[in-house]
């Protein structure tokens, strides 16, 4: 099962609600649906639930009972019939059937208690945005990206539906697929609100799970690149460190040293894996690691001077 569809599956089983959000919600299962007009009332979905949804909450809200058919290919098609059964369910929102652009009227998200639409703020509105996502909105799965949105074919509706979105400081976001219109939300914040706002806490939950383990699994991968790169840089440098001694007895430099310089130039020559502070620990007597990175700075800088004065010796072709 997709994430997409356990939300919805979860958005589905909410119950108990007051009388003022089961309105509501039918409301938005039927404005964001297939059709909402005298050509037809319908939605359709290949979530099962989701039909099952429609036909429940028109019946008990409209006092009319849905046609429900099942296509080969397994898309779920519930239909309002008849023009006195169309009839009801338009009455029952205040509507006519035959509205030139399709809007919300918020006037069908009223608080039970007060009768006032700013009432419906942790009300109706969390309920109309569940029967809206129902009918037209998906989300993809947290493990890959966060990206919920809601595909609306009329532009008047879609711009209504952002501005009740961005009511709630959700960062929506409008784009045209295809011809038609969507709002989107990307931000997991945004979308971790909306999900709670819909009902849907347990969805909500799992991608603040997610995104912590996310957290967690790149500050892993980002301490251990850090760490790589510390020791390839340490590796690089123990290699040059070898390289500059040899040559620094192959020029005869090592003759000219002093004995505790001779001692530690062999120590590291044959210790070419170990650490300065390993260097330090196995010098006699030990030394710190800032002792052992100044005798590795004196011989780098002799090593230096021998190899410009043997390049200035070469003799010219």
């Amino acid at each position: 099962m997709s994430f997409s569809a356990k939300v919805k599956q979860e958005l589905t089983k909410t119950e108990n609600m007051p009388p003022c959000c089961m309105h509501a919600l039918t409301y938005g299962l039927l404005l964001f649906a297939r059709s909402f007009n005298y050509s037809g009332i319908s939605i359709m979905t290949e979530h099962e639930c989701v039909a099952e949804k429609y036909r429940d909450c028109v019946n008990s809200e409209c006092g009319v009972c849905p046609e429900l058919k099942i296509s080969k290919a397994g898309k779920y098609t519930v239909s309002v019939t008849g023009t006195d059964s169309m009839k009801k369910v338009f009455e029952c929102f205040s509507l006519s059937g035959n509205e030139a652009v399709m809007r919300i009227n918020r006037g069908n998200l009223l608080n039970e208690s007060t009768g006032d639409p700013s009432e419906a703020w942790n009300c109706c509105n969390g309920a109309f945005l569940r029967g809206a996502f129902l009918s037209c909105g998906t989300i993809s799965d947290p493990n890959k990206g966060y990206h919920l949105e809601f595909v609306v074919p009329f532009r008047a509706l879609s711009r209504d539906l952002e501005k009740m979105l961005t009511e709630y400081n959700l960062k929506a976001k409008t784009m045209t697929r295809r011809g038609i219109n969507v709002i989107y939300l990307k931000d997991s914040e945004s979308i971790e609100d909306l999900l709670n706002i819909m009902g849907a806490q347990n969805a909500a939950f799992e991608i603040m799970d997610i995104k912590i383990f996310k957290d967690v699994r790149n500050s892993a991968n980002r301490k251990s690149n850090f760490s790589v790169a510390n020791i390839s840089r340490t590796v690089k440098a123990s290699f040059d460190q070898v390289e500059a001694f040899n040559k620094l007895i192959e020029n005869g430099v090592y003759d000219t040293l002093d004995e505790p310089s001779k001692f530690f130039l062999n120590l590291r020559i044959e210790n070419p894996d170990a650490s300065l502070r390993e260097l330090g620990q196995m010098y006699a007597p030990p030394i710190s690691r800032s002792a052992v990175n100044y005798k590795i700075k004196k011989l780098m800088e002799l090593y230096e001077k021998s190899d410009k004065k043997t390049e200035n010796t070469k003799p010219e072709e």
